[in-house]
């Protein structure tokens, strides 16, 4: 109720007494609390439906490639009989910080060793409109122009919802999506590797893909694909020894290279809370939920291991 007092019968003088506006504050503030959660849940849907859209666009773009070369691009390519040295991304202005479920703390990726290769990223610049990026495959990677080109932020290369600083170490182009390496079992020394889709020098089109194109995975999405022309951000796979998702594990580079960081590896994953999204080798894309069984997912990264798939994905 308003407070009026009266100065004069002429022009009485009414207005809100401090508790009425305290009262009315506390509402809105609660109503806004109330609010913010769909909010930002309706945003988060929007950023999963943009980042799907990218695979889609991705998956189309190697269909492309298929078509004009009659096979996928190589995961990344190289002379084992010439080997390159890897190298340092330097700086890092700030580190890249990737989120932890279940209450972990946030890694914090504050170095990154580069390989020498191009990905399969790079060999579908045409595919993805990018005709300005006129790369020279016969040239290294740090020849002067190359490397200007590699400083190219792509858009659909990159899901909404990473957690990636704007400011990008060394300036370079970040990836959110890695290629199907394939399903790899550490406990058989004899299991096929590079039973995927992308790897070293990978020559493949949809008729190695004995499995079916409906039931193989070609590329997904993950926490961090590194940079788009780095072959360490080529691929993801399977593995029994690692988690199916947002796994993350390191390793070092080659002894007679001078380089003082880490390589970083990652699984498929997301920053999505429940999924993952994912192309298949038929050209469709879809979100595959991160507690799905692992059996079954290792299924679909294998082109050719003869499962049959009993569950729904």
């Amino acid at each position: 109720m308003r407070a009026c007092r009266t100065l004069n019968k002429s022009n009485p003088r009414c207005g809100f007494t401090l508790i009425e506006l305290l009262v009315v504050i506390a509402i809105i503030g609660l109503l806004a609390a109330m609010l913010m959660p769909a909010v930002q849940k309706a945003r988060e849907s929007a950023r999963r439906s943009s980042c799907l859209n990218n695979i889609r666009q991705l998956a189309l773009a190697n269909h492309n490639y298929l078509d004009v070369h009659r096979k996928f691009p190589s995961g990344w390519v190289e002379d084992p009989a010439n080997p390159l040295c890897d190298f340092d991304v330097t700086p890092f202005p700030e580190p890249i910080t990737i989120p932890q479920g279940n209450g972990q703390a946030p890694l914090l990726i504050r170095d990154w060793v580069m390989g020498p290769y191009w990905s399969w990223h790079s060999f579908i610049l045409p595919q993805m409109d990018q005709s300005t990026l006129t790369i020279d495959f016969r040239n290294l990677k740090t020849t002067p122009t190359n490397w200007n080109l590699l400083h190219a932020p792509i858009e659909t290369y990159v899901c909404p919802s990473a957690s990636l600083p704007s400011s990008r170490p060394g300036g370079l182009g970040y990836s959110s999506y890695r290629g199907n390496m394939g399903g790899w079992t550490s406990t058989d020394p004899n299991a096929p590797l590079n039973n995927g889709i992308f790897y070293v020098n990978s020559d493949l089109d949809d008729r190695d893909i004995s499995d079916g194109t409906t039931n193989t995975i070609l590329l997904g999405e993950s926490q961090l694909g590194g940079f788009w022309g780095d072959n360490y951000g080529c691929c993801a796979r399977w593995r029994d020894d690692q988690p199916s998702f947002d796994g993350h594990w390191t390793g070092t580079g080659q002894a007679a290279c001078s380089t003082t960081g880490s390589i970083h590896f990652f699984s498929f994953g997301s920053s999505h809370a429940d999924v993952a999204n994912f192309a298949l080798c038929d050209g469709s894309a879809r979100s595959l939920a991160k507690n799905m069984d692992g059996q079954v997912f290792r299924s679909l990264c294998t082109r050719n291991g003869g499962e049959a798939i009993t569950k729904e994905f």
